[in-house]
């Protein structure tokens, strides 16, 4: 009887142990409620204050290292498009030299139904600017969290915009 070359029994194995990754890590998603719908986590520095959750951090960190690097394109990922695609514009980087002075806080304020919050982000050189954080509906899905940043292109959904008072 002949053996398989060494080669084919590497690369047998090699499979084998990717497949079994793979499904393991499908399991998991399934045990935990699905596969990850968020963004990536960024590493900045942050002190945060409040009742927030690792994902909600991170979407902040991920905020503020968009921000220091002058990134459009991370920005607009980290926006809230239920009512509508949005656009990144140079007001939505006013704190992009901020973000850069060194280690912001941020501290989490619920607003409502355990599901928007009020970002209070504080920058090392004494800045400060407030973001809403809410999460986006995504059907079938968990719901991510989402920054309200950016502005709205075409209103497709969500709630209307808000009138200006007469006087």
């Amino acid at each position: 009887m002949r053996r398989p070359p060494k080669l084919l029994v590497w690369a047998a194995g090699l499979v084998g142990v990717v497949a079994l990754s793979a499904g393991g890590y499908l399991v998991w998603a399934a045990i935990a409620g699905g596969l990850p719908t968020s963004v990536p986590p960024c590493s900045r520095p942050l002190r945060v204050h409040g009742h927030a959750t690792s994902e909600q951090a991170g979407l902040i960190r991920c905020y503020l290292r968009a921000l220091a690097h002058h990134d459009a394109g991370a920005l607009e990922a980290l926006a809230y498009t239920t009512a509508g695609p949005v656009r990144i514009t140079p007001a939505d980087f006013r704190h992009a030299t901020d973000a850069r002075a060194g280690t912001a806080s941020a501290t989490f304020t619920l607003l409502e139904n355990d599901y928007i919050f009020a970002v209070r982000i504080v920058f090392a050189d004494h800045a400060t600017e407030t973001v809403g954080m809410a999460q986006e509906a995504t059907p079938g899905l968990s719901a991510p969290w989402r920054l309200e940043i950016g502005t709205v292109m075409e209103r497709t959904g969500g709630p209307p915009p808000a009138k200006p008072s007469p006087g």
